[in-house]
């Protein structure tokens, strides 16, 4: 003979539904922590408040109602330890109102929209952060929040991490200093970092070859635009001419930059002839793009030992 009927199971499983359901979702955010853990990718949530000074971010306006993507969520104001960056909760201590926010949504209660911060394409929560994890766990596709932008310059998305927060810091002050935004508004974003004082360096050195060539000083703005449009931007062209980078989808045309202007250091000699660089890039490629680098690549990049 059964202990419960049917009847009972349902009242039992319906009382502690919303406990089983934060269970369930605290144990996903264990088992979630650990395979990243192991594969050597764990993203956590991404501290607004960091990224605010980082990026130099100031003024937020309000624009009002939206329906926002939750996979667009990347982090937060104040929580962003509380949660995984899947929004799983990661603290036992989070139970009580997680399962108030869960048994509400069950029963069709009206709850009011979260606030968010917008910056570029990612969201990051103001307030409403067990709501999010709710309907995260619940496989919920959209979330209405009022929304809060900040204008931003650079790119910021739900790839991002603490590692491209940290590079996408030195592309502002590379900006700032080379004023290149203004007068070119150039695409010079890099995947791995130490990459931007490389630049600058390529500018200063470019910039000291102008001054004796012409006899005079040259701000480093005026170096900047001659370093973008003599140098960087035929090398560019001769990259995507080559098609290396169909080989490399996750690199930039920069990186690529980086990478053979350090294969040949012979780059600032002056300004190069258009065969001389050909020869760089074509010489480049085919070092580079054989099956045994491949291999290695990907060895470096698992292991996280992948430098310029």
């Amino acid at each position: 003979m059964d202990l419960f009927n049917d009847k009972q199971n349902k009242e039992v499983t319906s009382k502690y539904k919303s406990d089983i359901a934060f269970s369930k979702a605290i144990s996903r955010a264990f088992a979630q922590e650990l395979k990243d853990l192991l594969l050597r990718r764990s993203k956590r949530l991404l501290p607004f408040d960091e990224i605010k000074e980082k990026l130099d971010l100031w003024y937020g306006k309000e624009i009002g109602l939206k329906s926002v993507p939750l996979g667009s969520i990347v982090g937060s104001q104040g929580r962003y330890r509380n949660f995984t960056r899947h929004f799983l909760p990661l603290d036992e201590n989070l139970r009580d109102r997680w399962k108030q926010i869960d048994s509400a949504v069950e029963s069709g209660k009206d709850l009011p929209p979260v606030e968010l911060y917008k910056v570029c394409n990612a969201y990051f929560v103001k307030d409403g952060h067990h709501r999010v994890s709710v309907a995260k766990a619940k496989k919920k596709s959209f979330i209405e929040a009022k929304v809060f932008e900040y204008n931003c310059d650079l790119s910021l998305d739900d790839k991002t991490d603490l590692e491209q927060i940290a590079i996408l810091e030195t592309y502002q002050l590379f900006l700032k200093n080379t004023q290149l935004k203004k007068t070119r508004n150039p695409d010079l974003h890099l995947t791995v970092l130490g990459g931007y004082p490389i630049l600058m360096e390529h500018i200063h050195r470019h910039r000291f070859y102008l001054m004796e060539k012409k006899k005079m000083e040259v701000s480093i703005e005026e170096a900047s635009i001659s370093w973008f449009d003599n140098i960087y931007t035929p090398m560019v062209f001769l990259i995507n001419k080559n098609g290396i980078m169909e080989k490399f989808p996750h690199r930039t045309k920069t990186d690529f930059y980086i990478w053979i202007s350090k294969y040949k250091n012979r780059l600032f000699q002056g300004v190069l002839e258009l065969d001389e660089t050909k020869n760089m890039v074509d010489s480049y490629s085919k070092i580079f793009s054989s099956p045994v680098r491949k291999i290695l690549g990907k060895f470096r990049k698992f292991f996280g030992i992948v430098k310029y």
